[in-house]
């Protein structure tokens, strides 16, 4: 998992976010990190940990239709399709 790349994909789902997900997003973002990365700025990889809490929230609520769309929908944006 890259922070890095978690990060350019949470920039280009900024606006495909529901209003719900936003929330969600900031307070994983905003929350205290007990570790740090090694290979990633701290920026990025709160953001990555804001992405990953909006994955969660969809899964615990049973849309992983919804967290499947958003990742498929970043990746296409950001511009990392393989």
């Amino acid at each position: 998992v890259s922070a890095g790349a978690q990060a350019k994909i949470v920039q280009a789902l900024s606006e495909i976010f529901t209003e719900e997900e936003r929330t969600v997003f900031r307070r994983g973002k905003n929350s205290k990190p007990h570790t740090t990365a090694r290979n990633a700025s701290v920026s990025d990889y709160l953001k990555a940990t804001g992405f990953e809490a909006v994955l969660g929230y969809l899964y615990l609520t049973d849309n992983i239709e919804r967290a499947l769309e958003l990742v498929k929908k970043g990746i296409a944006l950001a511009g990392m399709e393989i």
